[in-house]
């Protein structure tokens, strides 16, 4: 495989992982979207959110296949870095639950910085052209 094929696919990993972790945690969870104890506002942030998240994760899958990297980075590149910048802000909390707080590992943050990564790596590898020794 060549560089530029596995920074292909840590993008498209990166892109699609991101689009699922937040349906999973953010969409399709009682604890969020759904949650009736939540304001309405708040709910209707969610909902907002996922769906430009999704939209735009739409156009990096598009600008992936057309060999766009820095386009295909947008999606992951552009969501993730909101967590740390959640995590500052006073009266916020990185834990959604009290049995996520017990594993004393901010879980999302976690998740955040390896898809950061990732998709760093991705954009770097898709932009050499080097094929890997055999």
């Amino acid at each position: 495989m060549t560089r530029q094929g596995l920074g292909k696919s840590l993008l498209g990993f990166a892109i699609v992982a991101t689009v699922l972790i937040v349906a999973i945690a953010d969409v399709f969870n009682a604890t969020h979207l759904f949650n009736p104890d939540w304001p309405g506002h708040a709910r209707f942030h969610i909902g907002m959110q996922f769906t430009t998240l999704l939209l735009v994760s739409l156009f990096s899958l598009a600008a992936l296949l057309q060999g766009q990297v820095w386009a295909a980075a947008l999606a992951p590149a552009s969501f993730w870095p909101g967590l740390f910048v959640a995590y500052v802000i006073p009266g916020t909390d990185v834990y959604a639950s009290e049995a996520l707080r017990e594993l004393g590992v901010p879980i999302n943050l976690l998740l955040a910085a390896v898809l950061l990564v990732v998709t760093v790596l991705g954009v770097m590898l898709q932009r050499s052209g080097a094929r890997f020794p055999a």
